[in-house]
């Protein structure tokens, strides 16, 4: 009786299978909660891209540290991708969590205090490694519930990245020029969301045999296709990131105002479309929404360098973007959990993270050397092939439609 009084995260018999499996309000807690570090990642993400053609300025960088802090950023996220997804096969996601959410949240606010090139770099480093770490944890959390739900959980994630994405620019734009207050509410968001999620989630995540996870098991012909198209995703998605701000801004000669409120529609398109395609997901097959979210980054990736001052134009490719980039990495790693066992669930999802940031390494450094020509040819060569290779390989993966997730049993692998 007292066990049952303590908040659920604190509940030493619970799992969240177990709970999320008790009723469908159960289900959407845990769901919700284990979402929130999205919504703060996507936050933090546009309240640095979109300040950043200030921010770096402002700690006396060239146009070309753009890029080198976001190499940086994807640098932190790739180096502990593998180690989020590792240790959810084999630790605590509760704990694993909880760990990467303090990091993020001590180095996006510091990020607001940078007063040097160095400093800027190695916050925003710091602040890749929280993400790097959780990102994959609460992917594999989300998808590996239930195999029926798969797309819609992990379609959460992208909701709360859609909606953070969304919220940013408009919150930095008013303080462009003295911008630590949006990082500094970043870095307390972060703290509450923590707290929340210590006493809602249950440290055990399932219970079920014991079995050998092996890194040789997950490489089958849909992972490693998948594998290579999340690659260069990540080269489009980066060269997108450290750039487009910059392009509205500097290139097109926006308005502060307008630019701020094109680029939320990345974060726009997110949050309405991510659900839906991942329902959608779930009833026709996760193979089709994956290539479906892929054809929309392509569209948005030429059609926002090809329309020059055509702000409508703009409005409605940057949004077009935002749907696919909104749940594309979500439905490839949700992709990679049906093509493996229920024990490498994490493991598959680290790796597939883990390459999508290896490519965001070389999406800046790219733009970077064909800036020289000019933004739009920067943007197509950058953004368009990539995004065009990683659409044709979306179409030859295969479609799973059996259940890999085991029963509970007695058993603790999570502990």
């Amino acid at each position: 009786m007292e066990e049952n009084r303590r908040p659920i995260g604190l509940r030493s018999t619970e799992t969240i299978r177990s709970i999320a499996g008790r009723s469908r309000g159960y289900f959407l807690l845990i769901v919700l909660v284990a979402a929130i570090p999205a919504f703060l990642e996507g936050f933090d993400t546009n309240l640095y891209t979109f300040g950043a053609p200030y921010i770096v300025p402002h700690v006396h960088g060239s146009a070309a540290i753009l890029g080198v802090v976001a190499t940086g950023y994807a640098l932190g996220i790739a180096l502990f991708s593998m180690v989020g997804g590792f240790l959810f096969d084999r630790f605590s996601v509760k704990y694993t969590i909880i760990l990467s959410v303090a990091i993020f949240a001590l180095f996006t606010c510091l990020t607001g205090f940078a007063n040097s090139v160095v400093t800027l770099i190695a916050s925003r480093l710091l602040v890749g490694v929280g993400i790097g770490m959780f990102q994959p944890a609460i992917i594999a959390l989300l998808g590996d519930i239930f195999f029926e739900t798969r797309g819609r959980a992990v379609s959460a994630f992208a909701v709360f990245f859609g909606g953070g994405l969304f919220v940013g620019p408009y919150l930095i734009s008013p303080f462009l020029h003295d911008y630590k207050f949006p990082f500094v509410l970043s870095g307390v968001v972060s703290l509450i969301a923590l707290i929340v999620f210590y006493l809602v989630i249950p440290r055990t995540y399932k219970k079920v045999e014991s079995r050998h996870v092996s890194f040789r098991g997950i490489l089958n012909r849909n992972v490693t296709v998948l594998s290579i198209s999340i690659f260069l995703f990540g080269i489009t998605l980066f060269g997108f990131l450290g750039y487009y701000s910059d392009y509205l801004l500097k290139s097109l000669t926006l308005a502060s105002g307008e630019a701020a409120a094109i680029a939320s529609m990345g974060g726009l398109g997110g949050f309405i479309c991510a659900f839906p395609l991942g329902l959608l997901a779930d009833r026709v097959g996760r193979k089709y929404a994956v290539s479906f979210a892929s054809l929309l980054i392509l569209i948005g990736s030429v059609g926002m360098f090809s329309v020059g001052h055509n702000v409508p134009g703009l409005f409605v490719l940057t949004f077009a973007f935002g749907a696919g980039w909104g749940i594309y990495v979500d439905l490839v790693a949700a992709l990679g959990q049906d093509s493996v066992a229920d024990e490498s669930a994490g493991t598959v999802t680290g790796w597939l993270l883990f390459l999508f940031n290896v490519g965001a390494l070389f999406g800046g450094p790219i733009f970077a050397l064909a800036l020289p020509l000019g933004f739009v040819p920067a943007g197509l060569l950058t953004l368009g092939i990539s995004s065009a290779l990683s659409f044709i390989l979306t179409l030859v993966t295969q479609g799973i439609k059996e259940s890999n997730v085991q029963a509970e049993v007695v058993t603790q692998i999570h502990v």
